[in-house]
């Protein structure tokens, strides 16, 4: 399959996010007061979006610009900060509106986390690789040529539930 250059962005746009999301969680932390039950709720609901995208868009959809990081994994590949702000912003508001501000700090510290783990997974020499190396061999398998399964990047919660979660030795 040929990859795709449609994803590929510059250094600065590719780690934007970094700085912009713990921004937005700030903001709607001074927003209103923190419930934890809607945190976990927005977290839980992130993990459930992040499985769902990876399997069902960029795994069809968009398999060919997805592709393109399944061929260089260190390539700066993803969705541009600028929609994912424009998203949170978006996002946020309508939470704040519906007293739900909790729920969007608990999805938007999941893809945080989401986006970190997978900075992670494919830096071995990253001071945090060592505390994942289940995540890593996860999705080590994901990018194994022909194995459609391991779509959940930052938990293999999703993956188990739906029954596309693999293990190395069935590999």
């Amino acid at each position: 399959m040929a990859a795709s250059n449609k994803w590929l962005m510059s250094s600065v746009a590719y780690y934007l996010d970094f700085f912009t999301v713990p921004l937005f969680i700030g903001l709607a932390l001074c927003l209103a007061p923190l419930d934890p039950l809607q945190l976990l709720a927005g977290f839980m609901a992130w993990t459930l979006v992040e499985y769902s995208a990876h399997r069902f868009l960029f795994h069809s959809l968009y398999r060919h610009e997805h592709w393109t990081h399944h061929v260089d994994v260190l390539a700066y590949i993803g969705v541009s900060s600028w929609k994912t702000s424009s998203t949170f912003a978006a996002l946020l508001l309508s939470a704040w509106y519906a007293g739900l501000t909790s729920a969007f700090v608990g999805a938007v510290t999941g893809y945080f986390y989401y986006i970190s783990v997978h900075y992670v997974m494919h830096r071995p020499a990253h001071w945090a690789y060592r505390f994942i190396p289940g995540l890593v061999a996860n999705h080590d398998l994901h990018h194994l040529k022909g194995i459609e399964k391991n779509f959940g990047v930052s938990s293999p919660l999703w993956d188990h539930v739906f029954r596309t979660y693999i293990r190395a030795e069935r590999a």
